[in-house]
């Protein structure tokens, strides 16, 4: 019979309240964005020069809006190597939000490393646009 590991009550309802929070943050963030620069498209046509000129502005707006997702995957795939190393799924001592049967050995190494393997085809590239766009904004920057 498979061994289940009973969930935590206590970071259920933490995990209920950051999706809560995160969903509102990301709601005004959204809106003040929209208050702050109306259109983006728009302002990115009227600022185009701006843009060439100093191609790292383009570079660091890119890194901020892709900088949760890398420390989302930097934070999954340290998760990864804890599943690879106990040969455990979940890994040990880690609290759960619902009853979650645990693997061990062989397929919590195999489910650790499928979950590595796609958290770094989600980091790789999101990594490579700020650089895509300083180097398209630089490559325009001495065409011009």
């Amino acid at each position: 019979m498979p061994q289940i590991q009973k969930a935590d009550p206590k970071e259920r309802r933490k995990a209920i309240l950051s999706v809560i929070i995160g969903a509102i943050a990301g709601t005004c963030l959204f809106f003040l964005l929209e208050l702050a620069l109306g259109n983006v498209s728009l302002w990115i046509q009227e600022n185009a020069l701006f843009l060439v000129v100093h191609h790292y502005v383009g570079f660091l707006a890119m890194l901020v809006l892709v900088s949760p997702i890398l420390w989302i995957t930097i934070y999954l795939i340290l998760f990864t190597k804890k599943i690879i190393v106990s040969q455990r799924f979940p890994p040990p001592n880690m609290p759960v939000i619902r009853d979650v049967r645990v693997l061990e050995g062989k397929s919590a190494v195999r489910r650790g490393r499928l979950l590595q393997a796609l958290c770094w085809l989600i980091f790789l590239p999101a990594a490579m646009i700020p650089f895509l766009v300083w180097f398209i904004l630089y490559s325009i920057s001495y065409t011009s």
